[in-house]
């Protein structure tokens, strides 16, 4: 196949990185895949670093941009593409504009939506979809819901994880520590993830905040590791969390570190990692915590209880609610054991239900019934 990944957000974020990966996945199995990036140097950093050429359009609207549609034209002529995934909702009219009506048109769904999208303009655009792929059963259902998108072209592909790579055997716990500037004898508590209010760092540090008071001997171990911090994240959210860290008796062991492209040592630094999205649709660092062993908690929201089971591969707690979050906090610092009886059996889980190559097949497999409908039509 040729094809084209599509998105024209100017962030850098997991959905972004996501797509621009599932375009280096198909260009490693053999197909011939082009990035169309907007002008954001960091975005096509990303892509280049993953070995994708980059077209660079930059629409000037939200929907329906003629100009951008000419130039996306041109480039899908120039390749020679007969597929376009597009990563965004947002972009779609935009994309089906320059595809016309040979190239094949897939959305790639990686967030939820409760939106009522079967107006007339919407309808024009999910009805011209060739296909879908969603990343959650949760997605699909949605989508089958909320358009006229009929389910048969709905796939469910989750995000694969290569569990060799998230491995606990890939680093040390003491060398992951350092590079963290960590003493060896804290009892680490984490959270990975862009400061945004929807990702629950206020929560985070308040459920820390609990746990510490309730239990002594954890206040004088305990070491927050946030991570995930971007340059864009300024203004009031960050600035209340500094203070919210800075009113704690121990505000000098929680730590605010920068966004990296290796988390695999932040986790190894973990006791606990704790996920407090308000609503994840998918979760991928939750997997890829689980994948590196570390016990887990995670929101009872989106598509976060379709990676953990309670009690069996991590706990669940509600969402927005601090002081469920530390109880499960001091529910495993205070039971070892099950600490060690969760983490293992979340790395099977995780191994067994995200194998990368069954997922790389079932994507493919996905695009592959989009182009022969598109060439049906």
């Amino acid at each position: 196949m040729r094809i084209a990944t599509v998105c024209f957000s100017k962030t850098v974020g997991g959905l972004e990185l996501a797509t621009l990966r599932r375009g280096a996945e198909l260009r490693e199995r053999g197909h011939h895949v082009i990035a169309v990036l907007p002008d954001a140097p960091d975005l096509a950093r990303h892509a280049e670093r993953l070995g994708l050429p980059v077209d660079r359009i930059t629409p000037t609207l939200s929907y329906l941009d003629l100009p951008a549609a000419r130039k996306l034209a041109m480039v899908l002529m120039r390749e020679e593409i007969d597929l376009i995934l597009v990563g965004r909702t947002r972009d779609l009219s935009t994309a089906m504009l320059g595809a016309g009506g040979k190239v094949a048109v897939v959305l790639y769904q990686q967030m939820q939506s409760g939106l009522d999208k079967r107006d007339w303009f919407h309808n024009k655009i999910f009805k011209r979809l060739d296909g879908c792929v969603a990343i959650t059963r949760r997605v699909r259902d949605e989508l089958a819901e909320h358009t006229v998108l009929t389910p048969r072209k709905i796939a469910v592909v989750p995000y694969g994880i290569d569990a060799a790579r998230f491995s606990p055997d890939a680093i040390g716990r003491d060398e992951a520590r350092a590079m963290f500037g960590i003493a060896e004898d804290r009892f680490v508590i984490g959270i990975v993830g862009g400061f945004d209010p929807g990702k629950g760092q206020r929560e985070f540090i308040e459920a820390l905040a609990i746990a510490a008071a309730e239990e002594p001997e954890l206040a004088g171990t305990l070491h927050g590791l946030m991570v995930g911090e971007r340059p864009s994240d300024t203004g009031e959210y960050t600035t209340g969390l500094r203070q919210q860290r800075d009113a704690l008796p121990f505000a000098d062991r929680i730590q605010f570190h920068p966004f990296i492209d290796d988390p695999r040592p932040a986790y190894r630094a973990m006791d606990i990692f704790v996920l407090a999205s308000h609503s994840e649709t998918f979760g991928m660092v939750l997997q890829e915590a689980m994948a590196m062993g570390v016990p887990a908690i995670g929101t009872d929201s989106g598509g976060v209880p379709e990676i953990i089971a309670d009690g069996a591969t991590g706990l669940l707690v509600p969402p927005k609610d601090p002081r469920a979050i530390a109880d499960a906090i001091l529910r495993l610092y205070r039971d070892p054991g099950l600490r060690e009886r969760l983490a293992p059996e979340a790395r099977k889980f995780v191994q067994e239900s995200y194998d990368p190559e069954q997922q790389y097949e079932a994507f493919e497999r996905a695009l592959q019934e989009a182009l022969e409908h598109r060439k049906a039509v």
